[in-house]
């Protein structure tokens, strides 16, 4: 039998595992500390871990603008990304007729139930039935002195062969500027925005 000459060196193939090692690592500590998932909770929880890494990096109050929305389409149902759009665009209606003066249609942050939002989270249990799974997320605010943790419930759907968020119930200690679900609190938006 013919040898064939090793393409790659024993060293960089090492180097290779343990750079890919750290990377899984760090997508792992990026998800915000989740748990042991079985592989279907790990997919729902790097969606979510995606979803909640964008927000914090943008740390935006109230309705994400047109390019915000773009990075969150792959994360988020058609119906709940429709909704998001529709409430953009509601946003901006309200604003040409009222003034850029005008307060906001959505006030603090959309996507916890704390006004001031989140610094960091955690992923801790999602319980899937179906193509439909409910995800507790532990949430943290820690800055300039002040301190809140509470927890939200994040919805998702499986829509063709991929987990995504459908919706967001707020029951982090009646601490919601919004309503109990991301959909009423756009639904309301959309009115509002005429």
């Amino acid at each position: 039998m013919t040898r064939l000459p090793r393409l790659i060196a024993p060293h960089v193939r090492r180097r290779t595992r343990l750079m890919a090692g750290a990377c899984s690592l760090g997508a792992a500590l990026a998800l915000g500390g989740c748990n042991n998932f079985s592989g279907e909770e790990q997919r729902q929880a790097e969606v979510i871990g995606a979803f909640y890494n964008i927000h914090i990096k943008n740390a935006i109050p109230g309705l994400p603008s047109a390019d915000e929305l773009r990075q969150y389409q792959p994360l988020v149902s058609r119906a709940l990304f429709s909704l998001l759009t529709q409430a953009e665009a509601a946003d901006a209606r309200y604003h040409a007729a009222a003034g850029s003066q005008a307060p906001p249609i959505i006030e603090g942050d959309l996507f916890t139930s704390l006004y001031e939002g989140a610094t960091s989270f955690t992923v801790e249990s999602c319980d899937t039935e179906d193509s439909r799974s409910s995800c507790q997320v532990a949430f943290r605010y820690k800055k300039d002195g002040a301190e809140e943790a509470w927890n939200d419930k994040v919805l998702l759907v499986r829509e063709d062969q991929h987990w995504r968020i459908d919706d967001i119930e707020f029951i982090g200690n009646d601490q919601s500027s919004q309503r109990e679900y991301l959909t009423d609190t756009l639904a309301d938006a959309i009115k509002e925005g005429g």
